[in-house]
């Protein structure tokens, strides 16, 4: 039996998107063992050695050390900025505020790039239509997140499902037709985007979706075999790696989940009960079988918008079977949490608005919390985060507030400290990058000097030449 298409094929996740009851005092131990964890995985010791121009000690000098950047990544998609320049709006007042706020609270961006994106909504394609290849607004983007000095990543290179492929593609019955133009897309990508985009979804959800070589014959779910799975990812990423093999290229699932034997709602193409479970044991399986054939991705991506909200408990223990596996970081690469099941039980909006806030704040201290998982990529959050007005006005919700206290206030590191009779001092920090501000002659204006703290366990010393003293 065919599965009936929704959203031209590609969507029928939905039928999985039946929100279940959130209950987190049953997973307290869980949630507060990561957060317990955050100072293990995400902090270092210090050891800072301050000396003049002439290298002689600093000694009892007064600093300030302030946290500039996370080594940990917190990004969100560029669906609505990309829009915005399409239709010729990125200079407005309310799409320049909401570009400088995003940019104030998060260090990474993904830039869309579908082949197309089809049919309800105006999502950002790059080549819709034979012969016409439309890379501007994806450049315009990853310009402006560049500028900012926000890591960029780019999504999806590859997405084998009806609506990603467009119809010209799939018109050519010559598989090595269809697969020359594949190639020709990602390389002209990748190697337009070398040094811009550092990250990549190269491969999107190809568990529950067919090889492209099967697409006419597609089903929802397809238990594609690994072998074949395989088979047209590992020169997906030998073209992008040739390109640049300085990026880090991900395989992107959604609705794998250890221990979650809830079935998805309709049964495998090969008449199977599917479930998030027997999915993720499937996605380890063809990690395996591209790490034996010398064509593992650099990084694991798990999707978190899907499936209603999620169990901490089952989550974390994906992140770690995946790194205990595999040997891979996790990247959650499309989390937010949709209440519209809330609003349909008619709870108040500020009971709404205190929950989402609760279940966010869990999912990302889970994250945080696990040495797994090295970057977090929020999906379609803005319409949570800002308010906008009809006349072009914009202004942060509270729960802006919210996410920004927690990754600019509780997740960083800002002190006073004095340096000892030697010129050093001590303290410990999250990973990441720092600026130590220093009074000239111990009375005058203020001049800051940068240092990185990278990831590891043992203590880091360093030493910091300051000019002006």
């Amino acid at each position: 039996m065919t599965t009936p298409l929704i959203g031209a094929g590609g969507e029928e996740w939905l039928a999985m998107d039946e929100t279940t009851g959130y209950n987190p005092q049953a997973e307290a131990d869980t949630i507060h063992g990561a957060a317990a964890a955050i100072p293990q995985i995400r902090q270092r010791d210090v050891s800072l050695h301050l000396v003049d121009r002439a290298g002689k000690p600093l000694a009892h000098t007064a600093v300030e050390i302030e946290q500039t950047e996370s080594a940990f990544l917190w990004g969100h998609n560029l669906w609505g900025l990309d829009r915005a320049v399409r239709e010729g709006r990125q200079n407005r007042d309310d799409v320049r505020t909401e570009c400088r706020l995003m940019s104030q609270l998060l260090n990474a961006m993904n830039a869309l790039h579908y082949w197309t994106e089809r049919p309800r909504n105006d999502g950002p394609k790059s080549e819709d239509q034979q012969g016409y290849p439309t890379y501007e607004h994806l450049q315009w983007c990853v310009d402006w997140a560049n500028s900012e000095g926000l890591m960029v990543k780019g999504h999806p290179l590859f997405w084998t499902v009806p609506k990603a492929v467009p119809d010209w593609v799939q018109a050519y019955d010559s598989y090595e037709t269809r697969m020359a133009f594949l190639e020709v897309r990602i390389r002209s990508i990748v190697k337009r985007f070398k040094g811009k985009i550092r990250i990549y979804d190269a491969v999107n959800e190809p568990m529950w979706e067919p090889a492209f070589k099967d697409l006419p014959k597609r089903t929802w779910p397809q238990m594609t075999p690994i072998a074949d799975i395989a088979d047209y990812i590992e020169p997906v990423l030998r073209w992008a790696r040739e390109e640049d093999p300085d990026a880090c290229y991900l395989i992107n699932e959604y609705g794998v989940c250890l221990d979650d034997h809830k079935p998805c709602g309709m049964p495998g193409s090969d008449g199977s009960k599917v479930t998030p479970h027997s999915q993720f044991m499937r996605y380890l399986d063809l990690l395996d079988e591209l790490d034996r054939r010398g064509a593992a991705p650099d990084a694991v991506g798990l999707q978190g918008h899907t499936g209603g909200w999620g169990h901490h408990d089952r989550d974390m223990a994906t992140y770690g079977m995946i790194q205990e596996r595999c040997g891979l970081p996790v990247h959650i690469t499309e989390f937010w949490a949709h209440t519209k099941h809330l609003e349909k039980a008619g709870m108040p909006a500020d009971e709404i608005q205190a929950r989402q806030w609760e279940y966010v704040r869990n999912c990302v201290t889970c994250a945080f919390g696990s040495p797994a998982v090295e970057a977090f990529f929020f999906w379609g959050m803005s319409k949570d985060l800002f308010s906008i007005f009809g006349n072009g006005g914009i202004e942060a919700k509270p729960l802006y507030g919210h996410l920004k206290r927690l990754l600019h206030e509780e997740w960083r590191t800002r002190l006073s400290a004095t340096t000892d009779g030697d010129g050093c001092l001590r303290f410990r920090g999250f990973h990441g990058d720092y600026a130590l501000r220093v009074k000239q002659g111990g009375s005058g204006q203020r001049s800051g000097f940068t240092f990185s703290l990278p990831l590891g366990a043992d203590p880091f010393v360093h030493s910091l030449r300051l000019p002006h003293r």
